[in-house]
């Protein structure tokens, strides 16, 4: 049985004694209600915690693992907000320590204060959370309802943050209340991501500017029949020194830094630039990718779904080359036909492998899904690598760049890696070989 990734919404709800009461049920029921009706129910769940502590709250968030927090209640400015303590009484929590606690949280996309003078908060936490949302003045229950009901009927559907807390004001327009200015969207630093442009087989403009620009374009060209790709001297030469510079120039001896990466090139040239950027350094890496027909920002540091591949075809016995074919945007089993017939290479064994989803367009739903399916190639192959005995994988990918480059940076201790490219209809030549240790 397939299982799609699901978005968790984890709603803490507080309305202390002595303090004015507020309409949380009526809140949660209808945002219950948006979501059942979602075209995208499926994949949301929702979890409620009432009467809400600070320990509550930590508790809630690990037990849970939520892409989305929803916190519904009173809101104080720079006193905090207004949680319960044991005894049902206010227990205020301030800013810095929502901060502290939401960065110790990766797998959380986004936070929702819907409470008064939440603004503060929500800034602070907005230095570690992507998307946050808070208010900058008292908000009425009504107003805050709409707002809420808007944004997760834009979640159903499919949307962003950025869309949904616009549909969530729109929302607010709508019933004629005026309080559409109310929310305020706090967003992680631009400054805290850095922009690397590598112009492979075109050269073009993306929509931010770069931090460092490398142009590959006189080693590719995708307009010749077979296409030309650069060979493993000019990458060991010339390529992978330029992107290690690239590298010392973006992170200055940091880590722990997120690397947008921009640029039409080939898949082997992104699983190149993966392996430079190790996760072992705490590099994220993101890239814009359309996913079921829709542009998305995949990140390297997302929580991986249940995704996983299915070997479906095996054969062999143990020896020196292994070829490993993963097939994500399409089957590539005639190509590796053609390859086993015409390569030099005699590969001791042969996998092929695509997800369980199967492959297309709808194979990855997202960047759970991505970063899910890389986890499962690099056991597959170093499973595969120890069963054939062998000392050098070959490897065919017919995947998403994305997927390529999140692969590259998790490849290592798998041995040598030679890495094809698909340069022409039933023709993968090698194109990179890398030592992984």
């Amino acid at each position: 049985m397939i299982t799609i990734p699901v978005k968790r919404i984890l709603i803490l709800t507080a309305n202390p004694q002595q303090t004015n009461p507020l309409r949380l049920g009526e809140e949660v029921r209808e945002i219950e209600n948006a979501l059942l009706r979602a075209r995208n129910r499926d994949q949301l769940e929702l979890v409620t915690r009432w009467a809400v502590t600070p320990r509550g709250m930590q508790r809630a968030i690990l037990d849970v693992s939520p892409q989305i927090v929803h916190f519904c209640g009173h809101g104080t400015g720079d006193q905090g907000l207004a949680l319960e303590d044991e005894t049902g009484q206010v227990k205020f929590v301030s800013a810095t320590a929502l901060a502290e606690l939401f960065q110790l949280f990766d797998e959380v996309e986004c936070v929702l204060l819907n409470a008064c003078y939440s603004e503060v908060q929500a800034e602070a936490i907005g230095q570690h959370i992507h998307h946050v949302i808070g208010m900058n003045q008292p908000i009425g229950d009504r107003a805050a309802i709409e707002f809420a009901v808007s944004f997760y009927d834009a979640i159903g559907a499919g949307k962003g943050y950025d869309f949904a807390y616009k549909c969530g004001r729109s929302g607010i327009s709508m019933a004629g209340i005026d309080q559409t200015n109310t929310p305020v969207l706090f967003k992680k630093r631009a400054s805290d991501i850095l922009h690397l442009w590598i112009h492979g087989w075109v050269k073009q403009i993306y929509n931010n500017s770069p931090t460092v620009e490398l142009d590959w374009t006189e080693h590719f060209d995708m307009d010749v029949q077979p296409r030309r790709i650069a060979d493993q001297a000019t990458w060991d030469n010339i390529l992978l020194p330029n992107l290690k510079n690239a590298r010392d120039k973006l992170t200055q001896g940091r880590a722990a830094l997120t690397i947008d990466v921009c640029g039409k090139h080939p898949l082997t040239a992104a699983v190149a630039i993966g392996t430079v950027f190790p996760d072992t350094r705490d590099y994220t890496l993101q890239v814009e990718q359309r996913t079921a027909g829709q542009p998305q920002l995949w990140r390297s540091d997302a929580s991986p779904s249940d995704a996983k591949f299915k070997v479906v075809q095996e054969s062999g016995e143990a020896g020196e080359h292994l070829l490993i074919a993963l097939g994500i945007t399409g089957n590539p089993s005639l190509d590796v036909a053609q390859l086993l017939q015409d390569s030099p290479v005699s590969f001791s064994a042969t996998i092929y492998a695509e997800p369980e989803l199967g492959t297309g367009e709808r194979a990855i739903r997202s960047d759970a899904d991505t970063v899910a399916l890389v986890l499962d190639a690099k056991d597959l192959i170093r499973r595969y690598r120890d069963k054939y005995s062998a000392s050098c994988t070959h490897l065919v990918l017919y995947a998403p760049i994305g997927f390529c480059l999140f692969l590259g940076q998790r490849l290592r201790v798998v041995g040598d890696v030679i890495c094809y490219e698909r340069v022409a209809d039933r023709n993968y030549q090698p194109a990179l070989k890398l030592s992984t240790g």
